[in-house]
């Protein structure tokens, strides 16, 4: 990850994008590779049956960001997270979106990573695009739950509690955006927060394994004291940071010291 000196005004752009998206055109926001991208996959192997792997950064118009993309590989199962711009020679069998902003969803990647029966659960407000191009998919709000390859699936709240610009909120809670537990069995317990911040429904959220954590902050997700402070709550045995500016490692630094001893900090960028 390239050392850029940390950022000392807002992200206008966000703002006005975020907007943008609210009012539902996303014709102005370009997501693509970033060259600051790690040319190597980062892989973390839990144990002999579950891997997370990313591809790292990616451009979202001019920002180098690290995203809320992941491959699950458990039980010889392959499955996605909002994937955006990876490597697509492992197809799915399962595909998660937590929602329907272009940094979660990206239909050109999503058609590289299908294959005829893969199988799609993700917010509503993207069940009705994907449908609509005939793939096999699910629809989800918050609470509810799914059994699926053996995966006990359950659907959590992510919303934000903070505006944007003046009454926009980038992820209100009206539009029952998701994140995800996926208990895979034998203790292993996936905890993927979406876009969200610290709100109370995460205050029930026990026995995880592994958290995927927003960090960025900019009233569009957590920021890092308050991602530290959830995390701390749940109690993961490991936490993995994400959706972050590129550039400011004290930021990823402070977020460290903030977390508890006894759970385990992992970077993958």
């Amino acid at each position: 990850m390239a050392d850029i000196q940390p950022k000392t005004k807002p992200f206008y752009w966000v703002h006005i994008i975020l907007i943008v998206l609210t009012l539902q055109s996303c014709t102005m926001v370009k997501v693509s590779v970033s060259d600051q991208r790690n040319p190597i996959p980062q892989t973390l192997k839990l144990n002999e049956i579950l891997t997370i792997t990313t591809w790292g950064a990616i451009k979202v118009n001019t920002s180098d960001f690290f995203p809320s993309s992941f491959q699950i590989v458990c039980n010889g199962h392959v499955s996605y997270i909002d994937p955006v711009e990876v490597d697509p020679s492992e197809k799915a069998d399962v595909i998660y979106i937590t929602h329907a902003h272009p940094d979660h969803y990206s239909p050109s990647t999503i058609a590289n990573l299908a294959k005829p029966e893969t199988q799609f659960i993700c917010a509503k407000g993207v069940a009705k695009k994907l449908l609509k191009q005939g793939y096999n998919v699910t629809a989800v709000v918050p609470g509810d739950v799914i059994e699926l390859n053996g995966t006990h699936i359950e659907a959590v709240p992510a919303y934000n509690t903070k505006t944007v610009f003046l009454w926009f909120k980038a992820h209100p809670k009206s539009k029952q955006n998701v994140g995800f537990i996926l208990d895979f069995g034998q203790g292993l317990r996936l905890y993927h927060a979406g876009d969200t911040d610290a709100i109370p429904e995460m205050n029930k959220i026990r026995d995880i394994s592994v958290a995927l954590v927003p960090i960025g902050g900019d009233n569009l997700t957590m920021n890092i004291d308050e991602a530290a402070q959830i995390v701390n709550g749940i109690q993961p045995e490991q936490v993995i940071p994400m959706h972050y500016e590129l550039g400011n490692k004290a930021d990823l630094t402070k977020f460290k010291t903030l977390v508890e001893d006894g759970i385990k900090v992992t970077t993958l960028d």
